[in-house]
């Protein structure tokens, strides 16, 4: 798709890395390891699950596919499925998690250089991956190249205008935010990573020739738990659930509105969606 150039090789290898060593315990840390990474898996399954529609379909594409978290949602429907990731030893996480799973082809890629070899798929997805990719826009704008007619795409993203932005290590406030803003520096030069603006990826959706495209919050709520990833601890472990109550209630209610209410209650999201129809 998109040649390799020396200027972005050490990225990807730094990205690489780091999920190579996080391949071990990156499942079970971010999704499963207590009641609010489990609430907050799903959010993003039943988002996922619901934009993808319950049809079955004969061939589908994950691009990342990670430790195989998502790769199950499309193994119940598709005949075939490729999934793709930059990470050796992520690959390997995924194999073991679709042992039983013959359907799935699993490729070791940087997807932004996949080659589908002029196969096209019926559904697309990428869940929590194009944040670390610094092609995202050309992948997302390619889209139309790998999607069959009638196919859809769903791609799962970070929020850059959001409350979870101003929490831990996420903060986007202070000196020192600042001043590596003002340098140019990262905080770790060999990795990277861009919350992507909505009206970007509507944009990249619509030049890939996508119709239907809508948006949705995903992991939703107040950033305000003690056993949160990088959050505000205000709420104890035994006051989860009410609070988890209210965020699920209130989910649901923006996720069954209108585009316009989806779209207003973004800042209140960790994640949102984008979804559209290939013509």
């Amino acid at each position: 798709m998109v040649a390799e150039s020396v200027a972005t090789a050490p990225v990807q290898a730094g990205v690489a890395r780091v999920f190579d060593e996080a391949a071990a315990y990156y499942r079970q840390l971010r999704w499963e390891k207590n009641r609010l990474t489990r609430f907050e898996k799903f959010v993003t399954q039943t988002s996922l699950e619901e934009e993808l529609g319950p049809s079955k379909v004969a061939t589908a594409l994950e691009l990342g596919c990670g430790p195989g978290t998502w790769t199950g949602i499309l193994a119940e429907r598709a005949d075939s499925v490729t999934a793709v990731d930059i990470s050796t030893e992520m690959l390997g996480q995924a194999r073991q998690a679709m042992a039983f799973e013959p359907k799935v082809e699993f490729v070791q890629s940087d997807i932004a250089r996949f080659d589908a070899q002029g196969r096209k798929f019926d559904r697309v997805i990428s869940v929590r991956v194009l944040e670390y990719v610094p092609e995202w826009k050309s992948i997302v704008e390619g889209l139309g190249g790998l999607l069959a007619p009638g196919g859809r795409a769903v791609v799962i993203t970070k929020t850059p205008i959001s409350i979870w932005r101003g929490t831990g290590r996420e903060r986007w406030f202070g000196p020192r935010t600042f001043g590596r803003w003002i340098t140019g520096r990262t905080l770790n030069p060999d990795f990277w990573q861009k919350y992507i603006p909505v009206r970007g990826m509507v944009e990249a959706f619509r030049t890939a020739g996508l119709t239907d495209i809508e948006v949705r919050p995903v992991i939703f709520g107040l950033p305000i738990y003690m056993r949160g990833n990088k959050q505000y601890p205000i709420v104890p472990p035994q006051a989860e659930r009410p609070f988890l109550w209210a965020s699920r209630t209130s989910w649901r209610w923006v996720s069954n509105g209108s585009q316009t209410r989806r779209t207003a209650f973004l800042p209140l999201s960790e994640s949102y969606a984008v979804s559209g129809r290939m013509k």
